[in-house]
């Protein structure tokens, strides 16, 4: 007579990963994905850049201003991990992939204007390079104007990701409102 195997399906969720199989002391919380292409995922201690006019103390030059320089400002952290689960977590994966979501103000629009936005990678050496579209004010949105905008980030280099900074290109007569959202770095 055949035994019946006892089989335990593992769910989508938040699990305490420990990458370099050292002391469980350090393990780290994550959520993991095991559904048909199965991902272990980071998130960012702020993943919200608050909506504010980021650009209207920048000053008189036309230039890149990186969020972490400016008032309030801040760069993007990832609690848990240290420098070994990292490298452990990276060793262990083929693929890591991270989006974030621009926003204007609630009661604006994007507009056909756009401008450069540059996200520093984790090497803190590249950045990717992006445009946006700015923000204006409307009564109502028509049909096909967006207030959200995404960027999706993917590669094989998995030293790239997390995003750590963002830069966007202006001057101080850029006074609209803006915020981003900052989603989780995910490794598979």
């Amino acid at each position: 007579m055949k035994g019946k195997r006892n089989q335990t399906k593992m769910q989508r969720g938040m699990y305490y990963i420990d990458p370099n199989q050292g002391s469980p002391a350090d393990a780290i919380l994550v959520y993991c994905d095991f559904t048909a292409a199965p991902k272990t995922c980071l998130s960012p201690l702020h993943p919200q850049v608050p909506m504010t006019a980021w650009l209207k103390d920048s000053g008189t030059n036309s230039s890149f201003h990186w969020l972490s320089s400016m008032e309030k400002g801040f760069q993007f952290e990832y609690p848990g991990p240290d420098v070994v689960q990292m490298r452990f977590l990276r060793l262990n994966s083929r693929l890591t992939s991270q989006n974030i979501i621009y926003s204007c103000q609630p009661g604006n629009k994007q507009r056909p204007g756009e401008r450069e936005v540059k996200f520093l990678a984790d090497t803190q050496r590249q950045s990717y390079l992006g445009t946006l579209r700015d923000c204006v004010s409307s009564e109502e949105l028509d049909s096909g104007e967006r207030r959200d905008s995404g960027f999706q980030f993917e590669s094989e280099d998995l030293n790239l990701l997390p995003l750590r900074d963002l830069a966007v290109f202006g001057s101080s007569d850029l006074t609209q409102e803006f915020g981003f959202t900052v989603g989780p770095v995910c490794f598979s």
